[in-house]
């Protein structure tokens, strides 16, 4: 991605490339109160959270000036950063149609100060699920985003978030990807909804039983019938019955890092699942 030569324009953060008649275009939009988009450009987002001021880093797909595109969220992991995790998945350049969002995390006091995510409906200390609603409709403000093709995935932490958003933000999403995280829990869900859920082969061994009940957990949730299928190399989709979802899972050969074709099927599995609300999510008013 071309970084050479951009500037900040406006009060806000919108980041635009600083030659010619696109500065003077851009300054004009900003004296009329309108914020242009810049496909390509890299977007930080501020917005203020229960008066704590949170932010992420945004890649916007290449027509999301005048196209309705998919909306990605992208969640890093513990002791992580939205920019770092940004340049070492980077996961907006394999989707360029989408508008990639990398949120960033507080620090956790639980964890030492280290930079992650709540995100329970009972233990939300840091308000990651307003930051997650208050982004959302910033985006969707900001960028033309299809409300039918909103997606979210996660590594580590971040995929604990990823699935706490499926159990409290269901109707939000139009699909989830977790990566390298355990949720037994999630078998309290009462939403179906498409799920891709990714673990590494060579994680501790000591894991294997959480991980198969993760897989359980969400094939119950997504009303899987117990027919299995191929969905790809290493991947076995569980067939949804009357009013469920699609349950994909598979394991990486790694230990506890993102999968080195993680873009590729997490990019597969959401373009292939573009229905918008479900029976359960009946469209907003």
């Amino acid at each position: 991605m071309e970084t050479v030569g951009i500037e900040t324009v406006c009060s806000g953060h919108r980041r635009m490339r600083s030659s010619g008649w696109r500065t003077a275009l851009a300054l004009l939009a900003c004296v009329a109160g309108i914020v242009p988009v810049t496909a390509g450009a890299i977007d930080i987002l501020e917005l203020e959270v229960n008066g704590v001021q949170r932010t992420a880093r945004v890649y916007p797909g290449d027509d999301a000036d005048d196209t309705p595109s998919p909306l990605v969220l992208v969640f890093h992991g513990l002791a992580d950063s939205a920019w770092n995790f940004a340049d070492i998945v980077g996961f907006h350049g394999q989707w360029p149609e989408a508008t990639v969002a990398y949120p960033e995390g507080l620090p956790r006091e639980d964890r030492g100060g280290s930079r992650g995510w709540h995100g329970f409906r009972d233990n939300d200390l840091n308000d990651d699920l307003a930051f997650v609603d208050a982004l959302l409709d910033r985006l969707s403000e900001r960028y033309r985003v299809d409300p039918g093709r909103i997606y979210a995935t996660g590594f580590s932490n971040g995929g604990h978030m990823t699935f706490n958003l499926l159990m409290d933000r269901p109707c939000r999403f139009a699909a989830f990807a977790p990566v390298g995280a355990l949720a037994e829990y999630v078998a309290d869900a009462r939403t179906p909804r498409p799920t891709l859920y990714l673990f590494g082969r060579e994680e501790p061994r000591e894991y294997s039983e959480a991980w198969q009940q993760t897989v359980v957990a969400l094939a119950k949730t997504n009303r899987a019938t117990g027919e299995k299928r191929e969905w790809g190399p290493g991947l076995t989709e569980f067939v949804p019955g009357p009013g469920g979802a699609s349950t994909v899972y598979g394991l990486y050969g790694a230990g506890h890092v993102w999968p080195s074709d993680g873009n590729e099927t997490i990019v597969r599995f959401f373009d292939e699942h573009r229905p918008g609300p479900s029976a359960a999510c009946p469209p907003a008013p």
